[in-house]
């Protein structure tokens, strides 16, 4: 079986699951045993599995909140700074709902207790690491993506752009939530909702719109400066004008 076909099964075994556990993600890790402690391993013999709560915006802002630390730079300014190791200890405690250890998850009012928590941490470490670093990968936008994203923006800001052939999720996500959204909404209370993963795509295509805006504008300031009138052509697109415009 080729690559490809098995990337665009993963890709689809993934939405699968996100259509129909819409507010679950599911990770697994390969592991085997050391010791008496299971921990990860690229050859082990074990697949281990961890189901978390998806992670949304209004998650990522109040642990952002919680474990931010303010801080005196080397110029004397003081700012905040986020503590990394603490967000994800803190997805442990929000977001992981079950796991196939034989260590039991107990929650109250959406969080782990401490007694639980206490169980986990006798968890081998790199275990729980390798569940959060999967859980990451499906939570976080890669390099490759926003590469992708700024190259499929340029085209569907583009003012003679036609759309986006072969739209990636940011551009598909954007146009979609975008032209239904005086059908559907999409309110302050529903944003702290919306998966962390597709607010940050949202966030991305509304900068690099942004941005083609400026360029835009900045295209006509130059043309305008130029001497060159602009008017609409067929259609509404700006074209130069052939008529010559004199200083009076």
């Amino acid at each position: 079986m080729s690559s490809t076909v098995e990337d665009a099964e993963a890709v689809a075994r993934r939405m699968e699951r996100a259509m129909s556990y819409p507010d679950r993600v599911r990770v697994e890790v390969r592991a085997g045993r050391l010791g008496g402690l299971v921990v990860p391993s690229p050859d082990g013999d074990d697949v281990e599995s961890a189901v978390f709560r998806v992670l949304t915006y209004g998650d990522n802002y109040v642990m952002e909140m919680a474990c931010r630390r303010r801080v005196e730079g080397d110029d004397g300014e003081e700012g905040y700074e986020v503590d990394v190791n603490e967000i994800r200890r803190m997805i442990v405690k929000r977001n992981l709902l079950s796991w196939t250890l034989d260590v039991p998850i107990d929650r109250v009012d959406g969080w782990m207790t401490p007694e639980c928590y206490s169980r986990v941490g006798r968890v081998a470490s790199p275990l729980v690491e390798a569940f959060l670093d999967a859980f990451e990968d499906e939570t976080m936008v890669t390099l490759e993506e926003e590469v992708e994203l700024k190259r499929q923006a340029a085209v569907l800001f583009s003012p003679r752009g036609h759309g986006v052939a072969d739209a990636c999720e940011a551009v598909s996500l954007f146009c979609t939530l975008g032209n239904y959204y005086e059908k559907f909404g999409l309110d302050r209370d529903r944003l702290w909702e919306l998966p962390y993963r597709e607010y940050l795509l949202l966030k991305m295509m509304i900068r690099q719109e942004g941005e083609a805006r400026q360029r835009e504008e900045s295209r006509h300031k130059t043309s305008a400066h130029s001497g060159t009138k602009i008017v609409a052509g067929h259609g509404g697109r700006a074209r130069p004008s052939r008529g010559i415009v004199r200083s009076m």
